[in-house]
C-alpha cells in the first residue's frame, strides 16, 4: 500500500482569518447571492463583448467561416470546463483542493492547442498565412483585453475566499478568463498559421494565468481585520 497523502500545512491564524472573513460577509439570502454573482459575471462578459465590437466587427478576414465556427465551437467547452474547475468552489467555501487549480492552470492552454489541431488539418489552407512577429503580439494585446472583463467579473466572486494559496487560484481565475479571450479572438484575427496560434492565441492564456498568480494575494486572499 502507499503512504497516505500527506496534507498541506495550514497557516496557524486559518481559523481566525476565515471566521473574519464569515464575520464580514453580508447576510444575503443564497438566491440573491447567486443572483449577483450571476450578473457580475455577465458585466464582465459584455466588457469583453463590448472590445470585441471596438476592435472590429466580426469578420471572415478570407478564412472559411466554417473553420471559425468549429473553432469557437470546440473551444467554448473548454473555457466553460476552465471557468467551472477555475472559478468554482466545488462545494468547498475555501475553493477546490490545488490538483484541480494547477490542472486547470496547465490543461487549459494545452487543450487549446490540441483541440485547434484537427480543425486546422479539415481546413490545411489556414495553415499558411503572412503573420508577423507585430501581429502575434498585437493577438497578444488583444486577448488580455478581451479577458480584462472576465477575469475581473471572476475575481470579484471569489474575492477574500482563498486564505491558503491565493496566488494558485489566481493563476486559475486568469486562466479562465483568457479562455474566453481565446474564444472570442478568431472572430477578428485573420491569421491561423501554427506558429501565429501557439504565440498570438494560446501562449497568452499562460501569459494571463502568470499575472493571476502574482495579483492572487491581492485579489483573492482572506486578510485579517488588523487593529
Amino acid at each position: 500500500m502507499s503512504a497516505p497523502e500527506s496534507q498541506p500545512q495550514l497557516p496557524s491564524d486559518l481559523r481566525t482569518r476565515v471566521l473574519e472573513a464569515v464575520r464580514k460577509e453580508p447576510m444575503a439570502p443564497r438566491l440573491e447571492g447567486a443572483r449577483r454573482r450571476a450578473v457580475t459575471v455577465a458585466l464582465g462578459f459584455v466588457v469583453t463583448a463590448g472590445i470585441l465590437l471596438a476592435i472590429s466587427l466580426p469578420a471572415t478576414r478570407g478564412r472559411p467561416i466554417p473553420y471559425i465556427a468549429a473553432l469557437v465551437l470546440v473551444w467554448t467547452p473548454i473555457a466553460v470546463l476552465a471557468t467551472w474547475s477555475g472559478v468554482g468552489r466545488g462545494g468547498s467555501m475555501l475553493g477546490r483542493s490545488p490538483r484541480w487549480l494547477i490542472a486547470t492552470a496547465v490543461v487549459t492552454p494545452v487543450v487549446l492547442l490540441l483541440s485547434w489541431i484537427p480543425v486546422a488539418f479539415y481546413w490545411p489552407e489556414t495553415l499558411i498565412d503572412t503573420s508577423e512577429t507585430i501581429h502575434h503580439v498585437r493577438c497578444i494585446v488583444v486577448t488580455f483585453g478581451l479577458a480584462v472583463g472576465p477575469f475581473v467579473a471572476f475575481a470579484r466572486v471569489r474575492r477574500g475566499s482563498d486564505p491558503i494559496r491565493p496566488w494558485l487560484t489566481g493563476a486559475a481565475i486568469g486562466t479562465a478568463a483568457a479562455a474566453w479571450g481565446a474564444v472570442a479572438l478568431p472572430l477578428i484575427c485573420g491569421f491561423t498559421s501554427a506558429r501565429h496560434m501557439l504565440i498570438g492565441h494560446v501562449l497568452p492564456v499562460v501569459l494571463i494565468a502568470a499575472v493571476g498568480a502574482a495579483l492572487g494575494q491581492w485579489l483573492v486572499a482572506i486578510r485579517a481585520k488588523t487593529e
